[in-house]
């Protein structure tokens, strides 16, 4: 888990590679950068531990380059922080003793590899170094032996985006734990004329379609790896929605200034948005809060025309497995907020709903009870129930209920047999509306699409356990057919012929 706070710091612009997209080896091509002291580096490192932080990312150029390099490390590791990210093109780690090296200080070391491109060919258009991606391939090698914590950086450009759909196999081969892909900023590309720019910057409309093909093979061949998509707008490709984001935990960043000095540190995230701008449209996104636009260059040079606001209706299209299921139901919880319950996204596929003693908790998950697309469990029904019956009425009307909503009962096998049903719902024929649960008994109510219903019903007394079912109404034939699957569900032995119309019926 991440840190609520962490901080970063550059140790100079010194590089060896030339990427495209990036000032450090514009500033070391044209003689600007170079070796910098390490005593105010060192200072303000002492500076964030002393205000709490616990992880340090330490940024370049290429910050092994610095001649003070492994005191910066070891400082890192004499002051207690409980991570030290070295964020590294991979040049001088192809040594394996340059890598034990840095182990040697005792500093708990992630190793964050800038990797610019899934193939030899994309990653080698995109630094100018040919052969800057071996060496990386020797280095994922040689912190693989040592079975060291890796993670991969890649800023998206022209050269490089038709490559990505490689990077499964690449992250699977060297057991790599994070891919984070972020589009390019260009206040950060150094001087560049406006031909320069648009040749790094696609449309971003042009980067779904690999993007999408890196997701898939992922899903395919690591369900669940962390990846992630930086600064990408949602509109643009909603069921990627689910590995964008824009910003992150709250980072400091002490950078290299004009005059090659460190500067105070500065709110990375908040400085960061300085240069993006959103159309007014956008308030009407359901993503409004979490996407912070495009950069103005990439306005300047393409519109704004690709941006269209995202409904929760096309969100539920693009999210079928309902990773982003808070963001979805947010027209549900301002309902509910309306009518006085409390309610917390607790993460992004699950929400807590609580009022007048009763609590909720909506997740993608199943639960005892559900809609078309997410679970509902009562942690806490008081008697009388008036929230949960509120509840229930909300989601009756707007969410499609499978299996409504009720009080969970005390008694065991009520409350085994309840869960039976559940499991096998929806029922052919039958609309499940509503749950009745009292001590000692739990009734379940079903209409039939053509007409008449039936209560099926359990008792529990003591010991011994009861049931049956009775019709309200004439016993139609979808009646009869949907009501041959409960029974089958309740007791597999059960077949339809054996339906009885009779007021008790048979045992359930």
């Amino acid at each position: 888990m991440e840190p609520e706070r962490q901080v970063e710091i550059q140790l100079g612009h010194l590089c060896n590679n030339r990427c495209v997209f990036c000032v450090s080896g514009q500033r070391t091509q044209m003689g600007e950068a170079r070796p910098l002291p390490v005593a105010p580096a060192l200072e303000r490192i002492s500076e964030a531990r002393a205000a709490g932080h616990t992880k340090i990312t330490l940024l370049g150029g290429e910050p092994t380059l610095q001649p003070g390099f492994l005191g910066v490390v070891a400082h890192c590791a004499a002051l207690g922080f409980e991570e030290v990210v070295v964020f590294t093109n991979g040049v001088r780690t192809a040594r394996a003793e340059f890598i034990d090296a840095v182990l040697a200080t005792g500093a708990k070391v992630t190793w964050r590899i800038s990797i610019q491109g899934g193939t030899e060919a994309a990653h080698v258009r995109t630094t100018g170094k040919p052969r800057s991606f071996q060496r990386i391939l020797r280095t994922l090698e040689n912190l693989r032996a040592r079975e060291a914590p890796v993670t991969v950086n890649m800023c998206v450009v022209a050269s490089n985006i038709d490559s990505v759909p490689a990077f499964p196999e690449l992250v699977e081969r060297f057991g790599i734990r994070q891919l984070h892909l972020d589009l390019m900023r260009p206040l950060d590309a150094g001087k560049r004329t406006e031909t320069e720019l648009r040749a790094m910057m696609p449309r971003l409309r042009e980067l779904v379609a690999p993007l999408s093909t890196m997701i898939a093979g992922f899903e395919a061949r690591l369900p669940g790896f962390d990846v992630n998509i930086g600064n990408l707008p949602y509109c643009v490709a909603p069921h990627l929605a689910p590995w964008i984001h824009h910003d992150g935990s709250m980072t400091q960043t002490v950078a290299i200034d004009g005059d090659d000095r460190l500067s105070r540190p500065w709110n990375k995230y908040l400085t960061k948005r300085r240069d993006k701008i959103k159309p007014d449209r956008c308030r009407e996104c359901v993503f409004d809060d979490a996407c912070s636009g495009v950069f103005e260059t990439y306005a300047r040079m393409h519109g704004t025309d690709e941006l269209v606001p995202v409904s929760s209706s096309q969100l539920a299209g693009a999210d079928p497995g309902g990773r982003l299921l808070a963001r979805r139901l947010r027209p549900l919880t301002r309902a509910l907020r309306a009518r006085g319950f409390d309610c917390w996204e607790r993460g992004a596929a699950e929400i807590e709903v609580a009022r007048d003693g009763g609590r909720f908790v909506i997740a993608r998950e199943a639960g005892p009870a559900r809609c078309r697309d997410f679970g509902i469990t009562v942690a806490a029904c008081p008697d009388p129930a008036d929230a949960l019956v509120e509840l229930a009425s909300l989601l009756d009307q707007d969410y499609g209920t499978i299996v409504p909503l009720a009080c969970p009962p005390s008694e065991r096998t009520i409350a085994a047999r309840l869960r039976r049903l559940s499991d096998a719902a929806p029922f052919p024929r039958l609309r499940w509306r509503r749950t009745e649960v009292r001590p000692g008994r739990a009734e379940a109510w079903f209409d039939a699409d053509d007409g008449g219903g039936a209560v099926v019903w359990f008792t529990e007394e003591g010991r011994r356990a009861g049931g049956g079912y009775r019709p309200v109404g004439e016993p139609t034939a979808g009646l009869r057919e949907g009501l041959g699957h409960v029974l089958r569900a309740l007791r597999p032995r059960l077949d339809a012929s054996s339906m009885s119309a009779e007021r008790g019926g048979p045992k359930a």
